[in-house]
Protein backbone atom coordinates (compact mmCIF):
# COMPACT_ATOMS: atom_id res chain seq x y z
CA UNK A 1 0.00 0.00 0.00
CA UNK A 2 2.92 2.66 0.48
CA UNK A 3 4.30 1.51 -2.60
CA UNK A 4 0.53 3.19 -3.84
CA UNK A 5 0.32 5.96 -2.65
CA UNK A 6 3.93 7.10 -2.79
CA UNK A 7 2.99 6.37 -6.54
CA UNK A 8 -0.19 8.39 -7.03
CA UNK A 9 2.05 11.33 -4.40
CA UNK A 10 4.94 11.03 -7.94
CA UNK A 11 1.86 11.28 -10.45
CA UNK A 12 0.31 14.23 -8.28
CA UNK A 13 3.64 16.09 -7.78
CA UNK A 14 4.59 16.05 -11.17
CA UNK A 15 1.22 17.23 -12.61
CA UNK A 16 1.20 19.95 -10.69
CA UNK A 17 5.16 21.11 -10.86
CA UNK A 18 5.12 20.51 -14.78
CA UNK A 19 2.76 21.86 -17.36
CA UNK A 20 1.04 18.96 -19.44
CA UNK A 21 3.79 19.42 -21.75
CA UNK A 22 6.95 18.77 -20.01
CA UNK A 23 4.57 15.79 -18.07
CA UNK A 24 4.10 14.69 -21.36
CA UNK A 25 8.10 14.37 -21.94
CA UNK A 26 8.78 13.20 -18.55
CA UNK A 27 6.22 10.34 -19.64
CA UNK A 28 7.52 9.37 -22.45
CA UNK A 29 11.67 9.52 -20.89
CA UNK A 30 10.55 7.07 -18.40
CA UNK A 31 8.72 4.98 -20.39
CA UNK A 32 12.16 4.89 -22.32
CA UNK A 33 14.80 4.23 -19.81
CA UNK A 34 12.53 1.28 -18.60
CA UNK A 35 12.20 -0.46 -22.02
CA UNK A 36 15.88 0.57 -22.89
CA UNK A 37 16.45 -1.40 -19.25
CA UNK A 38 14.64 -4.11 -20.25
CA UNK A 39 16.77 -4.58 -23.36
CA UNK A 40 19.65 -4.19 -22.33
CA UNK A 41 19.28 -6.65 -18.84
CA UNK A 42 18.74 -9.60 -22.15
CA UNK A 43 15.73 -11.29 -19.86
CA UNK A 44 18.12 -11.95 -16.86
CA UNK A 45 16.11 -9.98 -14.06
CA UNK A 46 13.60 -12.69 -15.62
CA UNK A 47 16.17 -15.97 -15.79
CA UNK A 48 17.37 -15.55 -12.54
CA UNK A 49 14.29 -15.87 -10.94
CA UNK A 50 13.38 -19.44 -12.15
CA UNK A 51 17.22 -20.81 -12.03
CA UNK A 52 18.45 -19.20 -8.59
CA UNK A 53 16.16 -21.36 -6.62
CA UNK A 54 16.82 -24.28 -8.62
CA UNK A 55 20.08 -24.78 -10.84
CA UNK A 56 23.47 -24.72 -8.45
CA UNK A 57 25.39 -23.36 -11.52
CA UNK A 58 23.32 -19.97 -11.18
CA UNK A 59 24.70 -17.83 -8.49
CA UNK A 60 23.75 -14.18 -6.89
CA UNK A 61 27.49 -13.49 -7.49
CA UNK A 62 27.28 -14.43 -11.16
CA UNK A 63 23.99 -12.19 -11.66
CA UNK A 64 25.63 -9.83 -10.19
CA UNK A 65 28.67 -9.69 -12.48
CA UNK A 66 26.66 -9.57 -15.35
CA UNK A 67 24.26 -6.94 -14.53
CA UNK A 68 26.91 -4.67 -14.24
CA UNK A 69 28.37 -5.29 -17.73
CA UNK A 70 24.98 -5.74 -19.18
CA UNK A 71 24.42 -1.81 -17.26
CA UNK A 72 27.20 -0.72 -19.68
CA UNK A 73 25.53 -1.94 -22.34
CA UNK A 74 22.16 0.09 -21.31
CA UNK A 75 24.33 3.15 -21.72
CA UNK A 76 24.97 2.80 -25.13
CA UNK A 77 21.29 2.09 -26.48
CA UNK A 78 20.35 5.11 -24.35
CA UNK A 79 23.13 7.33 -25.93
CA UNK A 80 21.45 5.98 -29.27
CA UNK A 81 17.76 6.41 -28.11
CA UNK A 82 17.89 9.75 -27.01
CA UNK A 83 19.32 10.90 -30.09
CA UNK A 84 17.47 9.32 -32.40
CA UNK A 85 14.08 7.70 -31.40
CA UNK A 86 13.23 10.51 -28.95
CA UNK A 87 14.07 13.12 -31.87
CA UNK A 88 11.64 11.29 -34.16
CA UNK A 89 8.73 11.58 -31.75
CA UNK A 90 9.50 15.82 -30.98
CA UNK A 91 11.00 14.88 -27.63
CA UNK A 92 14.14 17.13 -28.44
CA UNK A 93 17.10 16.80 -26.26
CA UNK A 94 19.89 18.80 -25.93
CA UNK A 95 23.70 17.49 -24.38
CA UNK A 96 23.25 18.79 -21.00
CA UNK A 97 20.05 16.71 -21.15
CA UNK A 98 20.88 13.76 -22.40
CA UNK A 99 24.45 13.77 -19.74
CA UNK A 100 22.71 14.95 -16.56
CA UNK A 101 19.38 13.49 -16.87
CA UNK A 102 18.72 10.80 -19.77
CA UNK A 103 21.85 8.86 -18.90
CA UNK A 104 21.99 8.48 -15.12
CA UNK A 105 17.75 7.98 -15.01
CA UNK A 106 18.45 5.19 -17.21
CA UNK A 107 21.61 3.46 -15.68
CA UNK A 108 19.50 3.96 -12.19
CA UNK A 109 16.31 2.47 -13.51
CA UNK A 110 18.17 -0.35 -15.12
CA UNK A 111 19.77 -1.45 -11.89
CA UNK A 112 16.72 -0.86 -9.82
CA UNK A 113 14.87 -3.37 -11.76
CA UNK A 114 18.06 -5.81 -11.73
CA UNK A 115 18.14 -5.91 -8.15
CA UNK A 116 14.34 -5.51 -7.43
CA UNK A 117 14.41 -8.90 -9.67
CA UNK A 118 16.91 -10.22 -7.33
CA UNK A 119 15.13 -9.52 -4.08
CA UNK A 120 12.49 -12.01 -5.63
CA UNK A 121 14.58 -14.43 -7.08
CA UNK A 122 16.03 -15.01 -3.11
CA UNK A 123 12.87 -15.56 -1.42
CA UNK A 124 12.42 -11.12 -0.57
CA UNK A 125 9.30 -10.33 -2.87
CA UNK A 126 8.30 -8.77 0.32
CA UNK A 127 11.51 -6.89 0.89
CA UNK A 128 11.07 -5.95 -2.93
CA UNK A 129 7.63 -4.17 -2.35
CA UNK A 130 9.39 -2.13 1.24
CA UNK A 131 12.43 -1.21 -1.30
CA UNK A 132 10.02 -0.03 -3.93
CA UNK A 133 7.90 2.04 -1.91
CA UNK A 134 10.93 4.06 -0.15
CA UNK A 135 12.29 4.71 -3.74
CA UNK A 136 8.56 6.58 -4.54
CA UNK A 137 8.88 8.66 -1.02
CA UNK A 138 12.50 9.31 -2.12
CA UNK A 139 11.50 10.43 -5.45
CA UNK A 140 8.24 12.33 -3.62
CA UNK A 141 10.74 14.01 -1.26
CA UNK A 142 12.67 15.07 -4.00
CA UNK A 143 9.69 16.58 -6.64
CA UNK A 144 8.56 18.44 -3.44
CA UNK A 145 11.91 20.04 -3.17
CA UNK A 146 12.01 20.59 -6.82
CA UNK A 147 8.65 21.93 -6.63
CA UNK A 148 9.05 24.42 -4.37
CA UNK A 149 12.65 25.65 -5.45
CA UNK A 150 10.72 26.52 -8.75
CA UNK A 151 12.34 24.06 -10.95
CA UNK A 152 11.36 22.40 -13.63
CA UNK A 153 12.14 19.40 -16.38
CA UNK A 154 15.45 18.61 -15.71
CA UNK A 155 15.03 18.47 -12.06
CA UNK A 156 11.83 16.29 -12.04
CA UNK A 157 13.99 13.68 -14.12
CA UNK A 158 16.76 14.01 -11.59
CA UNK A 159 14.29 13.02 -8.69
CA UNK A 160 13.24 9.77 -10.10
CA UNK A 161 16.73 8.93 -10.46
CA UNK A 162 17.31 9.57 -6.57
CA UNK A 163 14.48 6.93 -6.22
CA UNK A 164 15.40 4.49 -8.64
CA UNK A 165 19.19 4.85 -6.54
CA UNK A 166 17.52 4.38 -3.58
CA UNK A 167 15.81 0.92 -4.57
CA UNK A 168 19.05 -0.20 -5.93
CA UNK A 169 21.07 0.87 -2.69
CA UNK A 170 18.09 -0.67 -0.23
CA UNK A 171 17.97 -3.98 -2.68
CA UNK A 172 21.97 -4.32 -2.87
CA UNK A 173 22.54 -4.23 1.29
CA UNK A 174 19.50 -6.68 1.65
CA UNK A 175 20.94 -9.11 -0.58
CA UNK A 176 24.86 -8.59 0.80
CA UNK A 177 23.48 -8.99 4.44
CA UNK A 178 21.34 -12.00 4.02
CA UNK A 179 22.25 -14.17 0.97
CA UNK A 180 25.41 -16.25 1.69
CA UNK A 181 28.34 -16.29 -1.14
CA UNK A 182 30.12 -19.63 -0.23
CA UNK A 183 33.51 -19.81 -1.69
CA UNK A 184 32.96 -22.97 -3.59
CA UNK A 185 30.05 -21.99 -5.92
CA UNK A 186 31.33 -21.80 -10.06
CA UNK A 187 33.19 -19.11 -11.26
CA UNK A 188 30.95 -18.22 -13.63
CA UNK A 189 28.31 -17.95 -11.21
CA UNK A 190 25.90 -19.51 -14.45
CA UNK A 191 25.50 -16.45 -16.93
CA UNK A 192 25.10 -18.49 -19.96
CA UNK A 193 22.72 -19.92 -17.81
CA UNK A 194 21.14 -16.79 -16.90
CA UNK A 195 21.53 -15.63 -20.48
CA UNK A 196 20.25 -18.37 -22.41
CA UNK A 197 17.24 -18.76 -20.67
CA UNK A 198 16.93 -14.65 -20.42
CA UNK A 199 16.73 -14.37 -23.86
CA UNK A 200 14.18 -16.91 -24.22
CA UNK A 201 12.04 -14.95 -22.08
CA UNK A 202 12.61 -11.69 -23.50
CA UNK A 203 9.55 -11.93 -25.85
CA UNK A 204 7.19 -11.95 -22.73
CA UNK A 205 9.51 -9.35 -21.04
CA UNK A 206 10.13 -6.72 -23.31
CA UNK A 207 6.85 -7.43 -25.20
CA UNK A 208 4.88 -6.91 -21.89
CA UNK A 209 6.82 -3.75 -21.67
CA UNK A 210 6.30 -2.62 -24.43
CA UNK A 211 2.56 -3.47 -24.58
CA UNK A 212 2.42 -1.67 -21.72
CA UNK A 213 3.92 1.23 -22.75
CA UNK A 214 3.28 1.71 -26.74
CA UNK A 215 0.04 3.84 -25.59
CA UNK A 216 1.82 6.89 -24.93
CA UNK A 217 4.68 6.61 -28.02
CA UNK A 218 2.07 6.11 -30.48
CA UNK A 219 -0.48 9.23 -28.71
CA UNK A 220 2.87 11.09 -29.26
CA UNK A 221 3.52 10.30 -32.46
CA UNK A 222 0.36 10.63 -33.79
CA UNK A 223 -0.63 13.44 -31.63
CA UNK A 224 1.56 15.63 -29.39
CA UNK A 225 3.71 15.59 -25.99
CA UNK A 226 0.12 17.60 -24.16
CA UNK A 227 -2.21 14.73 -24.95
CA UNK A 228 0.90 12.44 -23.58
CA UNK A 229 0.66 14.81 -20.38
CA UNK A 230 -3.31 14.44 -20.05
CA UNK A 231 -2.75 10.54 -20.88
CA UNK A 232 -0.04 10.27 -18.10
CA UNK A 233 -1.93 12.31 -15.99
CA UNK A 234 -4.92 9.80 -16.41
CA UNK A 235 -3.22 6.41 -15.79
CA UNK A 236 -1.50 7.63 -12.68
CA UNK A 237 -5.26 6.69 -10.61
CA UNK A 238 -6.28 4.24 -13.36
CA UNK A 239 -3.19 1.84 -13.05
CA UNK A 240 -2.52 2.03 -8.88
CA UNK A 241 -4.79 -0.94 -8.69
CA UNK A 242 -2.04 -2.60 -10.69
CA UNK A 243 -0.02 -3.14 -7.66
CA UNK A 244 -2.77 -5.92 -6.02
CA UNK A 245 -2.41 -8.00 -9.51
CA UNK A 246 1.43 -7.62 -9.55
CA UNK A 247 1.85 -8.20 -6.09
CA UNK A 248 -0.49 -11.52 -6.79
CA UNK A 249 1.55 -12.35 -9.59
CA UNK A 250 5.02 -12.30 -7.88
CA UNK A 251 3.76 -14.76 -5.06
CA UNK A 252 1.93 -16.83 -7.72
CA UNK A 253 5.84 -17.29 -9.88
CA UNK A 254 7.33 -18.10 -6.69
CA UNK A 255 4.68 -20.79 -5.58
CA UNK A 256 5.41 -22.10 -9.39
CA UNK A 257 9.10 -22.01 -9.44
CA UNK A 258 9.01 -23.75 -6.16
CA UNK A 259 6.13 -26.22 -7.50
CA UNK A 260 3.47 -24.76 -4.76
CA UNK A 261 1.02 -23.67 -6.77
CA UNK A 262 -2.34 -25.69 -7.16
CA UNK A 263 -5.16 -25.30 -9.90
CA UNK A 264 -6.81 -24.00 -7.03
CA UNK A 265 -4.94 -21.83 -5.52
CA UNK A 266 -3.88 -20.17 -8.88
CA UNK A 267 -7.73 -19.73 -9.46
CA UNK A 268 -8.15 -18.11 -6.01
CA UNK A 269 -5.45 -16.03 -6.94
CA UNK A 270 -7.14 -14.83 -10.20
CA UNK A 271 -10.06 -14.46 -9.11
CA UNK A 272 -9.48 -12.54 -6.31
CA UNK A 273 -7.20 -9.85 -7.65
CA UNK A 274 -9.49 -9.64 -10.64
CA UNK A 275 -12.46 -8.85 -8.17
CA UNK A 276 -10.63 -6.26 -6.46
CA UNK A 277 -9.67 -4.41 -9.41
CA UNK A 278 -13.37 -4.23 -10.71
CA UNK A 279 -14.34 -2.78 -7.62
CA UNK A 280 -11.77 0.15 -7.87
CA UNK A 281 -12.91 0.93 -11.09
CA UNK A 282 -16.31 1.18 -10.07
CA UNK A 283 -15.13 3.83 -7.31
CA UNK A 284 -12.89 5.52 -9.61
CA UNK A 285 -15.45 6.09 -12.58
CA UNK A 286 -17.63 7.58 -10.07
CA UNK A 287 -14.93 9.29 -8.36
CA UNK A 288 -13.22 10.50 -10.93
CA UNK A 289 -14.91 13.60 -12.21
CA UNK A 290 -14.29 15.73 -9.08
CA UNK A 291 -11.38 13.55 -7.76
CA UNK A 292 -8.81 14.47 -10.75
CA UNK A 293 -9.38 18.17 -11.29
CA UNK A 294 -9.10 18.31 -7.20
CA UNK A 295 -5.86 16.24 -7.35
CA UNK A 296 -4.06 17.52 -10.05
CA UNK A 297 -5.78 20.51 -11.57
CA UNK A 298 -8.18 21.86 -13.35
CA UNK A 299 -5.92 22.18 -16.71
CA UNK A 300 -6.31 18.16 -16.40
CA UNK A 301 -9.99 17.90 -15.98
CA UNK A 302 -10.17 16.41 -19.41
CA UNK A 303 -8.45 13.53 -18.82
CA UNK A 304 -11.99 12.47 -16.67
CA UNK A 305 -13.10 10.44 -19.18
CA UNK A 306 -9.49 8.47 -20.16
CA UNK A 307 -9.08 7.70 -16.44
CA UNK A 308 -12.67 5.94 -16.62
CA UNK A 309 -11.77 4.11 -19.81
CA UNK A 310 -8.08 3.17 -18.58
CA UNK A 311 -9.59 1.73 -15.12
CA UNK A 312 -11.59 -0.61 -17.17
CA UNK A 313 -8.92 -1.26 -18.82
CA UNK A 314 -7.25 -2.63 -15.90
CA UNK A 315 -9.91 -4.92 -15.19
CA UNK A 316 -9.24 -6.89 -18.36
CA UNK A 317 -5.73 -7.21 -17.76
CA UNK A 318 -5.81 -8.03 -13.99
CA UNK A 319 -6.21 -11.76 -15.45
CA UNK A 320 -2.60 -11.82 -17.58
CA UNK A 321 -0.97 -10.33 -14.78
CA UNK A 322 -1.28 -13.06 -12.61
CA UNK A 323 -1.64 -15.87 -15.18
CA UNK A 324 1.70 -14.53 -17.19
CA UNK A 325 3.84 -15.09 -14.20
CA UNK A 326 2.35 -18.44 -12.85
CA UNK A 327 3.04 -19.61 -16.28
CA UNK A 328 6.27 -18.60 -16.56
CA UNK A 329 7.48 -19.55 -13.21
CA UNK A 330 5.78 -22.85 -13.87
CA UNK A 331 8.85 -22.72 -17.10
CA UNK A 332 6.40 -22.40 -19.87
CA UNK A 333 9.04 -20.13 -21.83
CA UNK A 334 7.12 -20.50 -25.60
CA UNK A 335 3.92 -19.70 -24.07
CA UNK A 336 5.27 -16.86 -22.22
CA UNK A 337 7.12 -15.17 -25.08
CA UNK A 338 4.37 -15.34 -27.36
CA UNK A 339 1.77 -13.62 -24.85
CA UNK A 340 4.25 -10.60 -24.90
CA UNK A 341 4.45 -11.01 -28.97
CA UNK A 342 0.49 -11.08 -29.26
CA UNK A 343 0.24 -8.45 -26.56
CA UNK A 344 2.77 -5.92 -28.19
CA UNK A 345 0.99 -6.85 -32.38
CA UNK A 346 -2.49 -6.44 -31.07
CA UNK A 347 -2.01 -3.27 -29.38
CA UNK A 348 -0.35 -1.70 -31.86
CA UNK A 349 -2.82 -2.34 -34.24
CA UNK A 350 -5.58 -1.19 -32.35
CA UNK A 351 -3.98 1.93 -31.48
CA UNK A 352 -3.27 2.76 -35.14
CA UNK A 353 -7.20 1.78 -35.47
CA UNK A 354 -8.32 4.13 -32.07
CA UNK A 355 -6.30 7.10 -31.63
CA UNK A 356 -6.48 9.17 -35.02
CA UNK A 357 -9.61 11.07 -34.61
CA UNK A 358 -9.84 9.85 -30.92
CA UNK A 359 -6.33 10.73 -29.07
CA UNK A 360 -6.47 9.62 -25.44
CA UNK A 361 -9.63 8.42 -25.28
CA UNK A 362 -9.19 6.14 -28.61
CA UNK A 363 -5.63 4.84 -26.94
CA UNK A 364 -7.45 3.94 -23.83
CA UNK A 365 -10.21 2.33 -25.79
CA UNK A 366 -7.01 0.19 -27.42
CA UNK A 367 -5.79 -0.41 -24.05
CA UNK A 368 -8.94 -1.96 -23.51
CA UNK A 369 -9.13 -4.42 -26.12
CA UNK A 370 -5.36 -5.08 -26.42
CA UNK A 371 -5.45 -6.09 -22.18
CA UNK A 372 -8.54 -8.53 -22.96
CA UNK A 373 -6.66 -10.24 -26.43
CA UNK A 374 -3.62 -10.64 -24.30
CA UNK A 375 -6.00 -12.17 -21.57
CA UNK A 376 -7.96 -14.51 -23.16
CA UNK A 377 -5.06 -15.89 -25.51
CA UNK A 378 -3.12 -16.28 -22.14
CA UNK A 379 -6.20 -18.47 -20.69
CA UNK A 380 -6.49 -20.31 -23.95
CA UNK A 381 -3.03 -21.27 -23.86
CA UNK A 382 -2.90 -22.37 -20.47
CA UNK A 383 -5.91 -24.03 -21.16
CA UNK A 384 -4.02 -26.77 -24.09
CA UNK A 385 -1.09 -27.19 -22.05
CA UNK A 386 -3.81 -28.50 -19.27
CA UNK A 387 -5.45 -30.69 -22.03
CA UNK A 388 -2.14 -31.94 -23.51
CA UNK A 389 -0.96 -32.92 -19.76
CA UNK A 390 -4.19 -34.95 -19.20
CA UNK A 391 -3.96 -36.89 -22.42
CA UNK A 392 -0.67 -37.90 -21.54
CA UNK A 393 1.31 -35.96 -24.09
CA UNK A 394 3.09 -32.78 -22.92
CA UNK A 395 5.35 -30.96 -25.42
CA UNK A 396 8.09 -33.21 -26.65
CA UNK A 397 10.94 -30.59 -25.67
CA UNK A 398 9.71 -30.93 -22.14
CA UNK A 399 10.21 -34.87 -22.23
CA UNK A 400 13.68 -35.60 -21.15
CA UNK A 401 13.72 -32.74 -18.44
CA UNK A 402 10.82 -34.45 -16.73
CA UNK A 403 11.73 -38.00 -17.02
CA UNK A 404 15.25 -36.42 -15.17
CA UNK A 405 12.90 -34.47 -12.42
CA UNK A 406 10.94 -38.09 -11.85
CA UNK A 407 14.44 -40.37 -10.93
CA UNK A 408 16.71 -37.29 -10.09
CA UNK A 409 14.13 -34.58 -7.64
CA UNK A 410 15.82 -32.13 -8.68
CA UNK A 411 17.30 -30.28 -11.88
CA UNK A 412 19.52 -31.31 -13.87
CA UNK A 413 21.47 -31.74 -17.44
CA UNK A 414 22.02 -28.54 -18.73
CA UNK A 415 18.15 -27.25 -18.88
CA UNK A 416 17.08 -27.46 -15.48
CA UNK A 417 13.29 -27.79 -16.37
CA UNK A 418 10.29 -29.54 -14.28
CA UNK A 419 6.89 -30.90 -15.75
CA UNK A 420 4.16 -29.03 -17.34
CA UNK A 421 1.65 -26.43 -16.27
CA UNK A 422 -0.75 -29.01 -14.37
CA UNK A 423 -0.01 -32.43 -12.80
CA UNK A 424 -3.34 -34.31 -12.38
CA UNK A 425 -2.00 -36.49 -9.28
CA UNK A 426 -1.03 -33.77 -6.81
CA UNK A 427 -3.41 -30.95 -8.37
CA UNK A 428 0.14 -28.64 -8.43
CA UNK A 429 1.08 -26.11 -10.86
CA UNK A 430 4.76 -27.49 -11.06
CA UNK A 431 7.79 -25.26 -11.22
CA UNK A 432 8.99 -25.66 -14.86
CA UNK A 433 11.70 -23.52 -16.80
Amino acid sequence: MAGLFGALLCGVITARMLVPDDRGVLAILITTVTIVSLVSGLGTNISVRILLPRDPRVTMRGYAKTSLWLGALQLVVLVLVSYFVLGAIDVHLGFKEVIFGVLPLGLAAFFANQTADALSATGYPSRASMANSIGFGVTAAALIAFWLLGHGLLSAVLAYTAGFTARSVIAVSIIGKDVVLQATEPKSGGTKELLRKGVGLMGMNLGQSITYRLDQYLLAALADTRAVGMYAVATTPASLIQVVSNSVGQVAFRDAAQNQLGRKKLLTFVMGAAGVTAAYTAVMYVAAPWLIPLVFGEEYASAVDIVRVLALAEVALSPYLVLSRAVAGAGHVKLSSWTGVVGMVSMGLFLLAFIPGNGGLGAAWACVTGYATMSLFLICGALVIRRQRRSGNPPRHRKASMERLRVAGRPGGSDPSAPSIENSHHDKLPANN
